[in-house]
C-alpha cells in the first residue's frame, strides 16, 4: 500500500513538472497553442491529485472513506458495468456519426468516425479472448 501511495506522489508531481514545462516552452514560443493547453491541464490534474493526496494523508474520515470505496465490490461492479455501458455507445455513436457524416458530405471525416468504431471492436474482441482463457 505504502509503494502504490509514494507512485501516485511521484506521479502527480510528474503531472505538474511536465505541464510546467509545456507551458515554459510556449512562453518561449517552441510550442504551439494546442500544448499550451495540454500544459494547463496536466498543471490542474497535477494539482488537483496533489491536494488529493495530501488530503487522504492528514484527513483520517475521507481516508477511511476513500478506502472503502477503492475496496468495495458494488463499486468496482459499477465501474465496469459503466465501462461497458460506454464502449456500446461509442461504437453506437460512433456508427452513427459516420452514416450522418456521410450523408452531411464530410466524407473527409467518415473515415475517422467508423475507423474508431471498428477500433473498439477489435479490441473488445481480443480482450474477450484473452479474457476467456484467464478465467
Amino acid at each position: 500500500m505504502k509503494q502504490r501511495e509514494n507512485a501516485r506522489w511521484i506521479l502527480s508531481l510528474l503531472w505538474i513538472i511536465i505541464g510546467g514545462a509545456l507551458l515554459l516552452c510556449y512562453q518561449l514560443e517552441l510550442l504551439d497553442d494546442f500544448w499550451q493547453g495540454m500544459g494547463i491541464a496536466l498543471l490542474a490534474v497535477g494539482l488537483v491529485r496533489l491536494l488529493q493526496h495530501i488530503r487522504y494523508k492528514k484527513n483520517p474520515e475521507y481516508r477511511e472513506k476513500v478506502d472503502t470505496a477503492d475496496q468495495d465490490e458494488r463499486n468496482h461492479f459499477l465501474a465496469n458495468k459503466a465501462w461497458a455501458w460506454a464502449g456500446y455507445i461509442f461504437v453506437l455513436i460512433a456508427a452513427l456519426a459516420s452514416v450522418v457524416l456521410r450523408i452531411m458530405g464530410y466524407v473527409e471525416l467518415v473515415p475517422l468516425a467508423s475507423g474508431c468504431a471498428c477500433l473498439l471492436l477489435i479490441l473488445y474482441s481480443v480482450c474477450y479472448m484473452i479474457l476467456r482463457r484467464k478465467y
